[in-house]
């Protein structure tokens, strides 16, 4: 899934873009009937239909953190260079387990790949993503020591 502040994100570097690649839904371990928001699964069974998606029920913490260690080696590789900044954060989560946020910086944009909170009509998913932010738009990043200053740099910029 793409989204970007642009009508159409594809060429315009002046613009926030986000690539979802994951979706953590919490379901309840004890519903083995999958019983908890019921209108919810079949969107997830149809996603999971879809070219390049699978599901994965249930995905622990582990299997999210190494979705997103995978997600962190290509982007290293293509930047060629690891992130500048790493924290473990549950700010953006909507429910579970705090994860790794890293954070990249180009001449001329900020990649944040991290999870992130789903404001859209079903709110109950935490995105996996990779966001692309004009550096006019991202101002440099907190100091070093400051890792409360560096979590809120990024909750300001994963939302779309």
């Amino acid at each position: 899934m793409l989204c970007s502040d642009g009508r159409n994100p594809f060429g315009r570097a002046d613009v926030p873009t986000f690539l979802v690649f994951g979706e953590l839904y919490p379901v309840d371990e004890e519903d083995e009937d999958r019983t908890s928001l019921p209108w919810l699964h079949p969107y997830m069974d149809l996603w999971a239909r879809t070219p390049g998606w699978e599901l994965g029920e249930p995905s622990t913490a582990e299997e999210c953190e190494a979705t997103l260690a995978r997600a962190a080696r290509a982007v290293t590789e293509h930047l060629g260079a690891g992130p500048e900044r790493v924290v473990l954060s549950d700010v953006t989560v909507v429910t579970g387990p705090a994860m790794t946020h890293r954070v990249w910086r180009t001449p001329t944009h900020a990649l944040v790949l991290g999870p992130s909170a789903d404001n859209g009509p079903y709110g109950y998913l935490t995105h996996l993503q990779l966001s692309f932010t004009p550096l006019d738009r991202a101002p440099g990043l907190p100091p070093a020591d400051d890792e409360d200053a560096l979590i809120a740099w990024i909750a300001d910029h994963v939302d779309w």
